[in-house]
């Protein structure tokens, strides 16, 4: 796609953030260039609520969360027409986005509309909103500042507010007829779907939080790597570090280290790219910068997977 058309396909780039570019607790008074009551969408899908409500209330500034490019590409579109100055995206998961972006008591409203319900137990450890991520959220929310979250999924809505109760921000549900107009309101709706789940509750407390500061991302090497043996080893402990598939392109001379960190609470799920430069080493690094946080987990990944000895 050349530059023309793919300006007039997404309209317009301002109100995406690129991650990489933003710095750690930034000012989003500079951001918005005015200060105002600031709210946060966690999975904005298509943008579709995001845009009707800046677009709505002009004196508010919104931001929304996504980690999926698709989703971002059809929100700008919507953003971009007409122009709205007082929204910004950034694409990078929640838990990441809200330890390095947002600083404490900076937002008034936070929602979730329709998450991922991950249903089954064995999936429960997938779901967000745990009772850690509740404090983290309640952290960020001024005195007196709201979350709510629309599902259509009991399991979901009976686990997040069974989550909620021992956290800062406790939720009440609520059981309703009908769904918001957005497109998994109507999707869900059209599929049969009779009730909803409303969950909605206001800030009790101030928790303090692990303050996840930015770790120094010095460049990684490894001088030889044979991808045939290349097995690194991981680590348990206060953070745990596991290796799993390593998947290696020949033609290419690189290959993906499939890499979880766990530091207490926070978990992160990434790969390792491992890629031959023109001196013969090999260069180790997030493949996705922009979706990962760059704590010292990670650092100790990298380190770990460039390990003489193990390859």
């Amino acid at each position: 796609m050349n530059p023309v058309s793919s300006r007039k396909y997404y309209r317009s780039l301002q109100p995406l953030l690129p991650a990489a570019t933003l710095n750690a607790k930034p000012s989003w008074e500079a951001v918005f260039g005015r200060e105002a009551p600031m709210d946060l969408e966690i999975g904005f899908g298509n943008g579709e609520f995001l845009s009707r409500l800046s677009l709505a209330e002009p004196g508010r500034d919104f931001v929304g969360l996504e980690i999926s490019w698709p989703s971002v590409k059809r929100a700008l579109r919507r953003l971009g027409n007409p122009p709205r100055p007082n929204a910004r995206l950034i694409c990078l998961p929640a838990g990441p986005a809200l330890s390095l972006y947002f600083p404490p008591k900076s937002l008034s409203v936070a929602r979730a509309l329709f998450p991922v319900p991950w249903p089954k137990e064995k999936h429960a450890k997938k779901r967000l909103f745990s009772r850690s991520f509740m404090d983290l959220l309640a952290n960020r929310l001024k005195a007196g500042g709201r979350f709510s979250m629309v599902t259509d999924d009991p399991v979901l809505a009976c686990w997040t507010l069974g989550e909620s109760q021992a956290s800062a921000l406790p939720l009440s549900l609520e059981e309703r007829g009908g769904a918001l107009d957005t497109k998994y309101g109507r999707k869900w709706e059209n599929l049969g779907a009779r009730t909803f789940y409303y969950l909605e509750g206001e800030k009790a407390r101030h928790p303090e939080v692990p303050d996840r500061g930015i770790a120094d991302m010095q460049p990684t090497f490894m001088e030889t790597l044979d991808p045939k043996s290349y097995a690194p080893r991981g680590q348990s402990g206060e953070t745990a570090v596991v290796f799993r598939e390593f998947v290696w392109d020949e033609g290419k001379r690189q290959g993906l280290l499939s890499t979880k960190v766990v530091e207490g609470d926070f978990i992160q799920e990434f790969f390792i790219r491992l890629r031959q430069d023109g001196d013969g080493r090999f260069r180790l690094y997030p493949a996705l910068a922009h979706q990962v946080f760059p704590t010292e987990g990670v650092r100790t990944a990298l380190e770990l997977a460039a390990a003489p000895g193990d390859g």
